[in-house]
């Protein structure tokens, strides 16, 4: 991430730690570990809950929101804040509007870096 976003520094919403921590006491799989690296991050407080608690502290920072979650991106993208998806354990992708041109040489599910790569050594 520092390499996409030099500079940056990650942080988490307090409302994302609430819903962690609730998920861990309930026990759910992983969320104790979730919780404990967020506790490990800089929380940022905000006072809406869930998924509008992302949406206020990255409108209040400025910032880049990652998320695996579709629905959270989609929100996040029509509020006209940029979204980082992990594509797998060593790449982030950004997210694009929902209908994307095709990109010569692209095949689905490849990222559009890649394929950016590739048109350039045409």
């Amino acid at each position: 991430m520092r390499r996409l976003l030099p500079g940056s520094e990650l942080v988490v919403p307090s409302s994302v730690l609430d819903e962690l921590d609730r998920l861990a006491r309930a026990d759910v799989p992983f969320a104790g570990a979730a919780a404990q690296l967020g506790r490990s991050l800089r929380a940022v407080p905000v006072t809406r809950p869930g998924d509008a608690g992302v949406l206020e502290a990255a409108q209040g920072l400025g910032g880049w929101v990652l998320t695996a979650d579709r629905k959270l991106a989609e929100t996040l993208r029509s509020s006209g804040v940029p979204v980082l998806r992990p594509r797998d354990r060593a790449r982030l992708e950004i997210v694009r509007e929902r209908r994307q041109p095709r990109v010569p040489g692209r095949r689905p599910g490849r990222s559009v870096r890649r394929a950016a790569g590739k048109l350039g050594n045409r």
